[in-house]
């Protein structure tokens, strides 16, 4: 007799307010290419010139100026409702559908739409297409209790431990057995990034690229042989084999063209002891394999002439440390420092440093340290996890206070550093022509947070930070100016 579909819904509603501000970019806004120094100077005083001369005739017919102020002060608003809707027609089988309706500012559009009509689609990684509707999950949950094994087919969220190597929404499978006997758990599955097999070049009704790809293969080993001890050895395998072209462009231009294939592994021990009083968390991760990244041969002016990939032998690594330290049942006392190796920035062919020596390739990161300096959840972020953070290491101390029982103060510093200074050779501003030396020392950060627990299904978050760059920073993002980069964002959400 069949069991009849049990319907389980669940989600939340939030709603935040914004207020950034910075006086220093977040990201460059030069081209990280070889240039020519005077070539540019002339370029550069000519459409200074052609600036001022623009601010002087608007000003002059009453028009606004047309000179965007170096200092950013953004407040605005914004609301969303996730929601996850679980049926269950037996306890062999489970589906469930998620989406997402937002994140829409009050008064304006979804973030990034270029359309105020249309529906959106998931289902690629990193979800490029900003929509109003959005596939979050959509899988197919096969489970056979008797023996501890369960299927997962369909969009889902693949992670690694502690979202170092992957945090990401993506399609394809992932198994799980059960071994209780050794308090063991195996995991293994596979999942495409991005497919473009299917394309047809030519509208003649046959695909022009056949098995062409990024596909992700991971396992996972979970023990824990005695209570107070846990582990977790994992790999991660990516098989890349497309030649997409992604540009990165700033306020002078092109700051960079890459596009890469190739195949790379990443090799994980995650380890976390607790005792009465302390938690330790010891994590490295060894990145290695084969790259073909473009670097195109280039005139004086860096200008591409013809485009060629190089071949370059990744081997990097990525380590994660945290001691935890309860006081009492009130404060809490933690101490963390994560980076790779490396050197930060772009070498003086215009590749990216990363490719070179000890270089640490991202996959598909999603993690937060501090709220600013690597941070991906909103606001303000100078490598968030899908950037390039190869050679940087952060460390600090957060303290978790309890005011009362559901009121929680979070109070936090760290600093952040290049494990190597970034080069100066493809500068235009920050180098020393203009008397400016580079350093390894990116900044310093401070965060305050408060979390209350309103009610049982309410939670009021305020989240901030402030931020004071280094030389090290600004040789990064080839810029003189700035001193801070602040946040300030509070969050009501009510899960249902």
């Amino acid at each position: 007799m069949e069991e009849k579909t049990k319907i389980d819904i669940q989600g939340n509603y939030r709603v935040r307010g914004f207020n950034l501000g910075r006086d220093i970019y977040t990201s460059r806004q030069t081209p990280g290419t070889p240039f020519d120094k005077q070539t540019w100077q002339n370029q550069y005083q000519q459409n200074l010139n052609n600036k001022v001369q623009n601010d002087i005739n608007a000003l002059m017919q009453g028009l606004p100026s047309t000179i965007s102020p170096t200092r950013e002060n953004v407040t605005y608003y914004d609301n969303r409702m996730t929601l996850n809707m679980n049926f269950a027609s037996s306890k062999y089988f489970e589906a469930l559908a998620g989406v997402q309706i937002g994140d829409i500012i009050f008064g304006g559009r979804g973030v990034g739409q270029s359309s105020t009509v249309g529906p959106g689609q998931g289902g690629e990684a990193t979800f490029s297409s900003s929509v109003n509707i959005q596939t979050n999950f959509l899988y197919l949950n096969f489970k056979l209790p008797e023996k501890s094994f369960t299927t997962r087919v369909g969009l889902q969220l693949f992670t690694s431990a502690q979202g170092r190597v992957v945090f990401i929404p993506g399609t394809g499978v992932n198994m799980t057995k059960d071994i209780r006997d050794w308090n063991m758990t195996l995991e293994g599955g596979w999942f495409v990034a991005k497919q473009n097999n299917l394309t047809d070049l030519d509208n003649n009704g046959f695909a022009d690229r056949n098995y062409r790809g990024n596909n992700i293969y991971f396992y996972k080993v979970k023990t824990s042989f005695i209570n107070n001890a846990k582990h977790e050895l994992y790999s991660f395998y990516m098989d890349d084999t497309l030649k997409d072209v992604q540009d990165t462009t700033g306020v002078y231009g092109l700051v960079n063209r890459q596009s890469q294939m190739g195949q790379l592994f990443w090799h994980g021990l995650f380890n976390e002891f607790n005792f009465s009083d302390f938690t330790l968390v010891v994590h490295g991760i060894y990145n290695h394999g084969v790259l073909n990244a473009l670097n195109p041969y280039r005139d004086s002016n860096g200008n591409e002439i013809f485009r060629k990939y190089d071949r370059y032998n990744i081997k990097g690594g990525f380590f994660d440390t945290q001691i935890t330290y309860r006081f009492n049942e009130s404060l809490t006392l933690n101490l963390i420092a994560l980076g790779s190796t490396g050197r930060p920035g772009y070498e003086k062919d215009g590749t990216r440093s990363s490719l070179h020596g000890s270089g640490y390739q991202n996959l598909f990161p999603g993690y937060s340290v501090s709220n600013i300096a690597i941070d991906f959840t909103g606001g303000y972020a100078l490598f968030s996890g899908g950037r390039d953070v190869s050679g940087l290491y952060e460390y600090g101390m957060y303290s978790d206070v309890v005011v009362a029982g559901p009121l929680v103060f979070t109070l936090g510093y760290y600093r952040l550093y290049g494990s190597k200074s970034p080069l100066l050779d493809n500068n235009r501003f920050y180098n020393s022509d203009n008397f400016y030396q580079t350093s390894a020392y990116f900044g310093q950060e401070y965060n305050l947070n408060i979390r209350w627990n309103a009610f049982r299904d309410m939670q009021i978050l305020l989240r901030s930070g402030y931020f004071i760059p280094g030389d090290g920073l600004k040789a990064y993002l080839d810029t003189t100016n700035g001193s801070f980069l602040r946040e300030l964002f509070v969050t009501a959400e009510h899960r249902f």
